[in-house]
């Protein structure tokens, strides 16, 4: 057990990209912690299998590259009818592969934005609307350490999540009048679904690996800062990113 404990009992979240990796991990110590979540994915049958491990875990489904404003409206009023008004929502979703310049799949390229991204943004428009969540809700995004060092074969993955990390600082602007807050999160090399399917199709990464001080990371290495800035210690804190990443970024330059 970890030596800080949140408690968010009474408390409503809504997590993106819940059904596997990081957003899986999120949304149990979410409900670990008391909340309910809200866990949004289009995967049903991990979205079960989620939803079983906690009864303060509810499912929604969804695809990011398709969903509409109206989705989200009707997906988000559910949940607040049944629950209340959002504490705060984290957006995981995204996707990866490899985009090398010479001969790379365009339609690759463009999911790999629309997911990290403009998928982000088009959750957050609803999720930070009045009637779905409360002053003083707090948003994260997740972007990565791609974004400030970008890896062969990957610039349509790191533009996206520099997008994300350069969509924050604005957008907490945006926010700030109500005083709602968003932050960013950039993970180095976590071992996840997505990061194992990179390495079926790119070989293991040694050279990424080794640069991270400590090693490559779980989920759990991560969720922790996820509480920390949902929770309410952390509410002078917003338009950041926080690189949480196992030295890679001090190793990268070694």
């Amino acid at each position: 057990m970890s030596d800080v404990q949140f408690d968010f009992k009474g408390k409503n979240f809504v997590v993106v990209g819940a059904s596997s990796g990081l957003g899986r991990q999120i949304a149990l110590e979410l409900a670990e912690s008391g909340a309910h979540v809200l866990a949004v994915a289009r995967n049903e049958t991990r979205l079960e299998e989620l939803a079983n491990a906690s009864p303060l875990i509810h499912t929604a489904i969804l695809d990011v590259l398709t969903a509409s404003a109206d989705d989200w409206l009707a997906v988000l009023e559910e949940f607040v009818e049944q629950h209340g008004k959002l504490h705060g929502g984290v957006y995981t979703a995204g996707i990866s592969g490899s985009t090398p310049l010479r001969g790379f799949d365009d339609v690759l390229a463009h999911h790999v934005m629309e997911t990290s991204f403009w998928g982000a943004i088009r959750a957050l428009q609803v999720m930070t609307k009045k009637k779905i969540s409360r002053e003083r809700a707090s948003f994260i995004l997740f972007s990565s350490v791609a974004g400030f060092v970008g890896e062969k074969g990957l610039f349509a993955y790191s533009a996206a999540k520099a997008a994300v990390m350069a969509g924050v600082k604005s957008l907490a602007h945006d926010l700030a009048r109500n005083r709602k807050r968003i932050n960013s999160i950039s993970p180095g090399y976590v071992r996840t679904e997505m990061t194992r399917q990179y390495e079926k199709e790119l070989g293991m990464p040694e050279k990424v690996i080794g640069r991270h001080l400590f090693g490559i990371g779980e989920p759990k290495d991560v969720a922790g800062m996820v509480l920390f800035l949902l929770s309410d210690r952390a509410e002078w804190i917003t338009g950041q990113d926080f690189i949480v990443d196992g030295g890679y970024i001090r190793g990268a330059w070694n």
